[in-house]
């Protein structure tokens, strides 16, 4: 009887404290609801007394605006096994402990956490969860920062913004801080350890928006460290850096990961990284690898139909898509390159160093950016290309200035092609590169799975420069004729220095000189650099006779007109745009007009008659 009794005083207790939270008894149609930080403190103290909730549900019903100062669970043994629904609500936290600041401490294995923002302080971050074993779906931190710098974050903790590690599943979910660390950190998550599960260790749709910079140089845009698992779809905007320049051989630095590899045999048709794309600034100073998409690529790594777009600068290992290679087994597959890449040893414009191992492959891949070492794969320690699994890769040597392989291409492995031929969707395009990318007319391929994203139309966007055959063609460093852009998908261009025009797709230059050209979509943009070194100026352009000439072309400090025999009473000079600049009238066959004071570019020479019929002459103002 005594026995009875107590049980049921126990579970009044326990019903009773439930019931405490803002009403509901915890079932899906009428879950228990969160209104306050108090009801967020209560569940806390439950988790601590390792109530899990095991199918019980949440639903915070508004903003909480009191900030929340402790974590939802003391430690790995606050367990949280129900669901948790945040409903587009924000939560306010100032959470100040030495490690692990997050929302939660355990998103346990049937757990779930979903569509909650966070806003506030996070002073050692680690977002919503420190260890994720369920799922967190649809989560925001949205200018949550640490208050901390790189230069006083301590030891060898790992931070991040949405999680610590991850053993379930982080779906659709948005870190838009800046994170700051003394060593190790990551936008979405520090830590994918090994797993045993194909359902489990999956990062699928995650945005990282925030910078994220690292004293000693571990750091990664989407993920750092990461076995067998998967990551699709997911994308970086961020700049990942690191500030300190250190002689000592440590870190590496990731524009979507920063470490990744399988060695589980079994999961090798999906523990990959796919359909992910890093528009971010990837900078090391002393790091000894750096990647785009991935900076150390281990055993059994897998790389499939991904595209960088930022520029990647470093010392060593470096490289677009993957820097340093460690084992074998590793396959990089269709993947796109429209980022600078600069490195000063061991650097490619797809990977730092070829792949040499019999298992390893590198295939279908296309880079179109300008690159300070070879164009596809570095080559320093002298390997010979394999031809069996550096397969089918293909650069632009119109805007990529070094060769494929080395300093040479290599037939059938890596090669460079015009801008043309790298466009469209011609058989032969499609036969070069096969059938894992999407093909349309005024642009370059894009990776399967990507063909609808505005960021990878932009990179796909070309610059069609002069050329006369595959020997003989303007590339970015040596412009010299006029050349055309591509105008699809509603694509707008700009000059930055005046030195050309645009008219449609026509491009008239200038002057000489440097300018950055930038394409536009939207919210993206990329931007090209072109050197132009000479001035391409049409015939003369006559509706009298084809006599009238004028010299010198281009000129510096006047031009000499020679009418030849034509009537003619008036001259002026006008801009590209028509506006009429100066004005004088003609005396003589023989005259002569100073232009001096004019800026540099291209002009019109308009001479006139009685009948007000006009010769329009051009010339280069240097």
């Amino acid at each position: 009887m005594k026995k009875l009794i107590l049980l049921t005083a126990l579970l009044i207790t326990v019903f009773f404290s439930y019931a405490q939270f803002g009403g509901g008894i915890g079932t899906a149609i009428d879950p228990y609801r969160i209104y306050t930080r108090e009801h967020l403190e209560e569940l806390s103290d439950s988790l601590n007394l390792l109530n899990t909730f095991t199918g019980k549900h949440f639903r915070l019903m508004n903003n909480i605006e009191d900030s929340l100062t402790m974590r939802l669970g003391a430690d790995e043994n606050s367990l949280f096994n129900g669901s948790f629904h945040g409903s587009g609500y924000t939560i306010t936290v100032n959470i100040d402990y030495e490690e692990y600041c997050a929302l939660f401490y355990n998103i346990s294995e049937n757990g779930y956490l979903d569509s909650v923002t966070l806003v506030g302080n996070l002073s050692y971050p680690n977002g919503f969860c420190v260890n994720n074993y369920g799922g967190t779906i649809y989560c925001c931190t949205n200018s949550t920062t640490n208050k901390t710098s790189p230069d006083s974050v301590g030891l060898y903790a790992g931070y991040s913004g949405i999680c610590f590690e991850n053993y379930g599943n982080l779906i659709s979910c948005i870190n838009n801080s800046d994170l700051y660390g003394y060593y190790t950190i990551a936008g979405i998550c520090f830590w994918v350890p090994a797993q045993t599960n194909l359902s489990f260790g999956r990062i699928e749709n995650c945005i990282n928006n925030g910078n994220i910079i690292t004293k000693y140089g571990f750091a990664a845009g989407i993920a750092f460290d990461v076995s067998n698992a998967l990551i699709s779809n997911c994308i970086n905007t961020g700049d990942v850096s690191q500030t300190l320049i250190t002689t000592e051989d440590c870190g590496i630095i990731g524009g979507i990961c920063g470490s990744f590899g399988n060695n589980n045999e079994q999961l090798s048709t999906i523990s990959k990284i796919v359909n992910c794309q890093n528009s971010g600034y990837v900078f090391c100073k002393s790091a000894p690898a750096c990647g785009g998409i991935v900076a150390q690529l281990q055993e059994g790594g897998i790389v499939e139909n991904c595209s960088n777009y930022g520029n990647v600068l470093g010392e060593d290992n470096i490289g677009s898509i993957y820097g340093r290679n460690i084992g074998n087994n590793r396959i990089v597959k269709n993947c796109f390159n429209s980022g600078n890449v600069s490195g000063a040893t061991y650097t490619g414009g797809i990977g730092a160093v070829l792949f040499s191992t019999p298992n390893d492959t590198m295939m279908n891949c296309l880079n179109i950016a300008s690159i300070n070492k070879p164009a596809i794969a570095g080559n320093d320690d002298g390997l010979e290309v394999n031809p069996l699994i550096i397969i089918n890769n293909y650069y632009d040597k119109q805007m990529c200035l070094s060769k494929g392989i080395g300093d040479a291409d290599v037939i059938g492995s890596a090669e460079g092609k015009l801008t043309t031929q790298l466009t469209g969707t011609s058989p032969e395009l499609q036969a070069m590169l096969g059938d894992g990318w999407s093909y349309a007319e005024g642009r370059y391929p894009i990776p399967l799975g990507l063909e609808n994203d505005s960021m990878a139309l932009v990179a796909a966007t070309p610059v069609y420069l002069h050329f006369e055959n595959e020997e003989e063609y303007n590339h970015v460093d040596s412009v010299s004729k006029n050349f055309t852009v591509g105008l699809e998908n509603n694509v707008s261009w700009e000059q930055a220095n005046g030195r050309v025009s645009f008219s449609d797709e026509s491009v008239t230059l200038l002057s000489l000189g440097i300018e950055n050209l930038t394409v536009s979509l939207g919210d993206y943009s990329k931007n090209v650099r072109i050197n132009i070194v000479d001035i391409e100026t049409s015939a003369t352009q006559l509706t009298i006779e084809n006599v009238i000439s004028g010299y010198p072309n281009p000129a510096s400090d006047y031009i000499n007109i020679n009418l030849n025999g034509v009537s003619a009473d008036k001259m002026e000079i006008c801009d590209i745009t028509g506006k009429v600049i100066s004005s004088q009238i003609i005396s003589t066959e023989h005259s002569q007009t100073h232009i001096k004071n004019l800026k540099p570019g291209l002009y019109l020479l308009k001479i006139y008659n009685k009948y007000q019929n006009v010769t329009t002459l051009r010339f280069v103002k240097n």
